[in-house]
């Protein structure tokens, strides 16, 4: 990505270790990146860096949300 530019990275999991678990290792590795806000208007907040949706909500399957920006 350019600097700038906004990578979103989605799952249709509800499991921590292909979700949080991943965006922590994307952005410790890649420090030219932060976790951008997504806003509350969906799901439950992961640590402040991610939003997920849980089965049954709105009749729909669970998803993981993140929203990833490059800075450098």
């Amino acid at each position: 990505l350019r600097p700038g530019g906004v990578l979103l990275y989605a799952t249709c999991s509800i499991l921590r270790a292909e979700n949080v678990d991943q965006v922590r290792a994307f952005l410790k590795w890649h420090p030219d990146a932060q976790a951008a806000p997504l806003g509350d208007a969906f799901g439950l907040d992961c640590e402040g860096i991610a939003r997920q949706r849980l089965p049954g909500e709105d009749d729909a399957d669970g998803f993981f949300y993140a929203r990833l920006l490059k800075t450098a």
